[in-house]
């Protein structure tokens, strides 16, 4: 089955990808297609692909728990700003729950940190929301490696003054959760 004959969009408007994300939710066994979709040479149906998974994981995060761990060794390959808001945000999600964290194993914990930080780090240009969904992630993962959190913290108060309010409102969040 081609997925792409039931969830190719011209635009790529919320009630769009909600279709999709509905038609994938019906059609669960064809998940690992829509995230082999992601590696495509065409930008264009890599970024769809993302904008779908993220709305499945929004929808039915249960459904997509068994392809997370891939998602998440992968993800560092993504550059496009639009993939990476989107995975980050499904990395958020499964992040938050403490079972999710005690289950991980340290490779993927160390991946996903690692990447987060260099996206806090090393590409202070991306977009805020890929920013955010990052200090979020790496907020959740500081619960499992204690020493993320001052690392964390001095990064985003260093940061704050030349980023956008966007960015200081979430980093603000953030820091105020920390030292909680």
């Amino acid at each position: 089955m081609d997925i792409w004959e039931y969830i190719n969009f011209d635009k790529a408007t919320r009630e769009n990808r909600e279709n999709a994300a509905l038609w994938m939710l019906d059609n669960s066994e064809e998940l690992q297609q829509l995230i082999n979709s992601l590696n495509s040479d065409l930008n264009e149906r890599a970024v769809k692909s993302a904008y779908v998974l993220e709305l499945v994981a929004v929808k039915n995060l249960k459904v997509l728990k068994p392809y997370i761990p891939q998602i998440a060794q992968q993800i560092s390959q993504f550059k496009s700003d639009s993939i990476q808001r989107s995975l980050l945000h499904i990395m958020k999600l499964w992040l938050c729950s403490p079972k999710t964290l005690n289950a991980m194993d340290d490779e993927l914990i160390d991946t996903l940190t690692q990447h987060c930080f260099d996206k806090l780090i090393q590409q202070p240009w991306a977009a805020v929301a890929v920013m955010a969904h990052a200090m979020s992630c790496l907020h959740y993962l500081s619960a499992r490696s204690k020493w993320v959190k001052e690392p964390l913290v001095d990064i985003l108060i260093k940061n704050m003054p030349n980023q956008s309010p966007g960015y200081r409102a979430r980093a603000r969040h953030i820091i105020q959760e920390l030292n909680r």
